[in-house]
């Protein structure tokens, strides 16, 4: 629940650095909780009136400060609301079916036949004196109760001050109704910041990875980095993780504020759950912008108390369970029947690029790249960044990070940490995904760019992977020290699928296979391209096998199917493309007498 910025109870103040900052009216204590229960039963006392009987100023001076009065009426109204009373709780069953047959069923349509009757008797005006008469009889003609007035109170059913007030469920109780105006404060102020920084003292990067992708989940954009001045070395190191507001990401945005409030206190909370967090090493700042003046909001462990996400022990045990999170998730080949759940993006440049990635993959198109959903951050001194992609193949590991349609001012910022990462030295393999008119932007930094306008397609992608960091001429070298136990191999097996000897070869694409392969045939073997690497022994008894088989048969010829069933037994498998084995086998060939008939024949 948010509350009108200018309805939120607040102070100002300066905090240990002397910076201005802003502090809300929360609830809490003995005292608190009576004048809450004075308010519910107020409105418990304005249940089944009409909202123009309801004075909820009331609550005001109940509350003793209009602002108060008015963020409680706010939350009153998630237990209770107005509704528009229908022709059933004021009429007869009798009488709604008599209305009907006069083809009246709301409001609007007694209107409209009040106006038809004067226009056609009045002149399109009724003077007072004759109002009561017209109406009057309306209602008779109608089949209606003699109470007067009754045709006037059926038009005005549908006006705001008719709605009546009615209660959604149980009695709230004092407590429930305290938890959410405090909530709605804190969430308040979230949502109208600018940035809000979240900075844990110790963190394991495992965890460091959930919560980013948390924040990424739900649409909000985060940076990471490391805690200035820690002293923790090794894998729980300190980090901050800044959430940008509407206008430091996209400009202004609609419903981007509650969303980067509910994915702050997301994040608090799932930092609270962890077993070895206390409350004392989370701290949480929000920068905002009020009055022209810029304000910082720090959310303290005494504030997480009155939010009931922390006990009042402040030993960081969580009040209530958080919601939880699925991270992870990588495209792996598996087998077809598995179900995979579809992961969720951040934006849709990610999510069209993992689909069409996914269709490329199914069809092996994909040369052998991996794609990885979540890869690990990517952290080197002074900076930690976690890829939106990881590409994988063999030994290779390659990092993607794609730039959105941000606003200049966060580019600017990845900019930044993308030179400090390649400062660093070492080898950080990565490719960027940039908007066309972002090119310039990431100009000069030492990371191959594919460029995109909508969406980041997919064949691009792969050729840049391929060219950059394809290393054909190492895997190429690297394949001909293969061929020779792979040769070993055949001759003992009689065959190596052509799976394997790609595998094996390192080679990921049609071309590179046949160019890889072409040393394989030779004495005792022969590689047969679409099939595998035979022994010549193998080749011999299947060419002997088959010539057999079309000596028995009548007319000299036998049906595609029965001869792969044929070979498929004598290589062990189920089923073998015949057609393709007959580039290694010698005195055989198709014949295709229509469209749905093939013979293998002599």
């Amino acid at each position: 629940m948010l509350f009108s910025l200018s309805n939120l109870k607040k102070r100002s103040t300066r905090d240990a650095d002397g910076e201005q900052a802003v502090v809300p009216k929360l609830l809490h204590g003995r005292a608190a909780l009576r004048q809450v229960g004075l308010a519910i039963e107020l409105f418990e006392g304005f249940v089944g009136k009409a909202r123009s009987e309801c004075d909820t100023r009331l609550l005001e001076g109940v509350m003793g400060d209009y602002r108060l009065g008015r963020c409680i009426e706010s939350c009153l109204l998630a237990y209770y609301s107005f509704v528009q009373p229908s022709f059933e709780s004021v009429l007869s069953a009798e009488e709604v079916a008599a209305l009907a047959v006069h083809g009246i069923s709301g409001p609007a349509d007694v209107r409209y036949a009040v106006w038809d009757v004067a226009n056609a008797g009045l002149g399109g005006v009724a003077p007072a004196q004759e109002r009561g008469k017209l109406l009057g009889g309306l209602a008779g003609k109608w089949g209606l109760q003699a109470e007067a007035g009754i045709v006037d109170r059926l038009a005005g059913l549908d006006g705001e001050g008719a709605a009546r007030l009615v209660r959604s469920g149980e009695m709230p109780a004092a407590q429930e109704v305290v938890r959410l105006y405090n909530r709605g404060a804190v969430k308040t102020l979230l949502a109208h910041s600018v940035r809000v920084e979240i900075g844990v003292r110790r963190l394991p990067g495992a965890a460091l990875k959930r919560l980013y992708f948390i924040a990424k989940r739900s649409g909000v954009l985060v940076d990471v980095e490391e805690m200035e001045g820690q002293v923790e070395k090794g894998d729980n190191k300190g980090f901050v993780l800044t959430l940008y507001g509407p206008e430091q990401a996209f400009g202004t945005a609609d419903k981007y504020g509650r969303r980067l409030a509910d994915v702050a206190l997301d994040l608090i909370r799932s930092l609270l759950l962890m077993h070895d967090v206390e409350a004392g090493q989370v701290a949480a700042t929000a920068h905002l912008v009020l009055y022209d003046r810029p304000y910082r909001f720090h959310i303290t462990p005494d504030m997480l108390q009155k939010l009931e996400y922390i006990a009042a022990s402040g030993r960081g045990k969580v009040a209530e369970t958080a919601a939880s999170y699925s991270v992870g998730s990588a495209v792996e080949q598996g087998d077809e029947d598995k179900e995979v759940a579809e992961p969720t993006f951040d934006s849709l440049v990610e999510a069209r690029l993992y689909k069409e990635y996914k269709s490329l993959e199914k069809g092996g198109y994909t040369h052998g790249w991996m794609l990885q959903r979540e890869p690990e951050p990517v952290l080197a001194p002074g900076v930690v960044l976690i890829p939106d992609f990881g590409f994988r193949r063999g030994d290779t590991h390659i990092f993607m990070e794609i730039a959105g349609f941000w606003s200049p001012g966060y580019r600017e910022r990845k900019v930044a940490k993308l030179r400090a990462l390649a400062a660093q030295g070492g080898e950080t393999r990565m490719i960027l995904a940039v908007p066309l008119d972002a090119v310039n932007t990431f100009a000069g930094l030492p990371f191959p760019v594919v460029a995109y306008k909508n969406k980041v397609v997919a064949t691009d992608l792969l050729e840049l992977l391929d060219r950059e960091y394809g290393s054909r001429t190492e895997r190429f070298s690297a394949a001909q020290e293969s061929c020779e136990p792979l040769r070993v191999e055949a001759e003992e097996k009689g065959c190596v699928r052509e799976q394997e000897v790609a595998t094996r070869l390192q080679a990921y694409t049609r071309t590179e296979l046949l160019e890889a392969a072409g040393s394989l045939t030779g004495k005792g073997t022969k590689y047969v391209p679409g099939v595998g690497l035979f022994s010549t022994r193998l080749l011999e008894k299947v060419r002997a096998r088959l010539a057999e088989a079309l000596e028995a048969a009548e007319g000299g010829k036998i049906d595609l199917g029965e001869a792969e069933q044929l070979v498929g037994g004598m290589l062990g498998v189920a089923r073998v493309d015949v057609e393709l084995m007959l580039a290694g086998l010698e005195g055989f060939r198709m014949e295709r007498p229509s469209l749905f008939e093939a013979y293998l024949t002599s």
